[in-house]
């Protein structure tokens, strides 16, 4: 039986409140004795902060984090944060490892990357899938800081695509394990890793024929056939190291084998799912740094006779920032529960947690650099690498261009099997009178509101938003029906559809969980003492309401083709002409193209030449 899921039942038009009402309790009132923990390691932190061990200027200068801090790391156990307890870790939730990560991510990206890498994907990996001897032999050490974990997916050719990925593993001729054959780029503790979970496509037999699949494999750089080809440079977060693995005839003994063979995509979304969590975390506790940082500078730079505090786009500005800053926080809490709680699928949720909060840092770290000036923009002030550190959460973890289609193509299913299964009944209609009678009977009671309503009690300050999503949960669902029944088999093709079905339901999510967390606070504390955050609901839930239907007024004029098609005739022209092709307002000079595509063009000759067939 499938778990449920809050995003997926929006799709279909069900508002499936009691997957978030209650909003889940903080973390001290679920169990002080974590609590504790997570009060511990973060003011570990703090201190090694305060004693300038962790000096994120200086390991951005350097390129690289000190030793004394990753030993450090080890001391207090923040290596072992997700490894269980029978294996020396700490054995921290969902939710209590995503606090500790946000804490250490929003003082250093580096090493919330470093923590991020080898607690959320490496060692998390081996204790998803690895067996009883696999995980007896390599948590112990990962949880010690002995060796460092490592997570190498991303390849040259595929990106991130667990499913496609090129490595390639075969049987070796002695029939005692695999040889992988394959590229791994980007990958976070690569080159100082003793544990490294990776994938390969293995030949397995489905109906009776051999098909490629991907495979999850635990490798050591001390295994004949492992090379690391160096290290890269970044725009961002460069302390932390990522590094080109080789995989040349690599042995990899079967007892390496993580999990089942052909089942590594499996292995590959459950890590990541943990991963956006926690990244998602980072994000949202740094832009309570960057909010703080923003307001303290504004405070204490005067221009025109006083703070720009004073004026009132500045204050646009705080406002933006802290109520969607609250929305992040509130689809974290959501989320990390959710995932604790293990009885809902949270894929989506994940998802757009992690779109949601990457996007925000960026848009808050690239208004502290501009409420700064030319300060913003300069050494020594902090302000443009928090802007470079910023950059990369778009990217990792799943671009937020694929996390989109993701959401809007897993969301769809639902609403696309029922209609799928409702034509065929119609086809018969007598013979299959159950099914269309209460297809008709869902639609009526939807039509009326009996689905798609909050049943749960709602301050006064909150109902009208709360009334707004009920209305805007059935268009999605309306928009939904809409896309499919037009573009049947196309949809999957109608990026730009799917995207903004996506966008949709990012926005819902975020309304939600945050009118959720609020109405909680209310119970807990009186209106009164809430006053701060029913203004920050009240702010996010307008703006996100207009975001919504701009959306959605896109969306409806998309189903006549006419702005999509504008698009893609435009986008088809600029690829036929390599770039912008019309003449210059001023004067036609020749100027040399920018020389980006050169690398491009010599990264993937190198991949044809290896000519590794999938």
């Amino acid at each position: 039986m499938n778990k449920p899921s809050f995003l997926r039942d929006l799709f279909a038009g069900d508002v499936n409140e009691s997957l978030l009402f209650p909003y889940p309790a903080t973390l001290d009132a679920r169990d002080a004795e974590e609590a504790k923990t997570v009060h511990r390691l973060v003011e570990t932190v703090n201190d090694l902060v305060a004693r300038g061990v962790i000096d994120a200027r200086r390991f951005d200068e350097q390129e690289g984090v000190d030793e004394e801090v990753v030993q450090a790391f080890a001391e207090a156990g923040l290596l072992a944060l997700t490894i269980p307890k029978e294996y020396g870790g700490l054995g921290l939730s969902a939710s209590a490892y995503a606090r500790v990560f946000g804490a250490v991510a929003s003082i250093d990206a580096s090493l919330g990357v470093l923590i991020g890498v080898h607690c959320g994907l490496g060692s998390k990996a081996v204790v998803i899938a690895g067996n009883e001897a696999q995980k007896a032999r390599y948590l112990p050490m990962l949880a010690r800081g002995e060796t460092l974990a490592a997570y190498a997916l991303t390849e040259p050719e595929t990106g991130s695509d667990a499913q496609n990925v090129v490595t390639k593993a075969e049987r070796s001729a002695d029939g005692t394990g695999w040889v992988l054959n394959g590229r791994k780029h980007w990958i976070g503790n690569g080159q100082r890793a003793g544990v490294i979970a990776t994938f390969a496509q293995t030949p397995v037999e489905r109906n009776g024929e051999t098909v490629w699949r991907p495979t999850a494999f635990i490798v050591r750089p001390d295994m004949p056939g492992f090379r690391v080809d160096g290290t890269i440079r970044k725009l961002g977060i460069r302390a932390s190291t990522q590094a080109e693995l080789v995989f040349d005839h690599l042995f990899v003994p079967d007892d390496h084998v993580l999990g089942e063979v052909g089942k590594g995509f499996r292995v590959a979304v459950n890590a990541l799912n943990a991963g956006r969590l926690s990244l998602a975390s980072g994000c949202a506790s740094a832009c309570k740094s960057l909010l703080g940082e923003f307001t303290r500078y504004a405070e204490a730079r005067t221009q025109f006779g006083g703070p720009l505090a004073g004026f009132e786009i500045t204050q646009r500005k705080m406002a933006t920032m802290a109520s969607e800053t609250y929305a992040a926080d509130a689809m974290v809490g959501a989320l990390a529960a959710a995932l604790d709680a293990d009885n809902v699928d949270a894929a989506l949720e994940a998802a757009c947690a992690k779109i949601f909060a990457s996007e925000l840092v960026w848009r808050s770290a690239d208004e502290l650099v501009q409420l700064a000036g030319g300060r913003g923009f300069v050494k020594p002030w902090p302000y443009e690498r928090y802007l470079r550190d910023a950059r990369i959460n778009r990217i990792f973890e799943g671009a937020n261009e694929v996390l989109r289609l993701f959401v809007g193509l897993n969301g769809i299913q639902g609403p696309a099997e029922e209609l799928k299964e409702i034509a065929g009944a119609l086809r018969n209609p007598i013979q299959n009178w159950v099914l269309v009678s209460s297809f008709a009977a869902g639609k009526v009671a939807t039509a009326f509101g009996k689905r798609d309503r909050f049943q749960v009690a709602l301050h006064a300050s909150l109902k009208p938003h709360a009334e707004f999503v009920e209305k805007h949960v059935a268009e999605l669902a309306k928009a939904t029906t809409t896309a499919i029944t037009m573009h049947r088999k196309e949809i999957l093709q109608r990026q730009l559809v799917v995207e903004r079905l996506a966008d949709m339901a990012i926005e819902l999510y975020a309304r939600c969980t945050t009118i959720a967390r609020t109405q909680t606070l209310i119970d807990e504390r009186g209106a009164d003492a809430c006053a701060r955050e029913i203004a920050l609901t009240e702010l996010f839930c307008l703006q996100s309401g207009r975001r919504f239907r701009a959306v959605r007024t896109e969306l409806e004029g998309s189903t006549g083709g006419q702005i999509d098609d504008l698009r893609r005739g435009i986008a088809a022209r600029v690829r036929e002409e390599a770039g912008y092709g019309s003449s210059d307002a001023l004067l036609d000079v020749a100027v040399p193209p920018l020389p980006a595509w050169s690398l491009t063009r010599d990264e993937q000759a190198r991949a044809v030449a290896r000519d590794r067939p999938v």
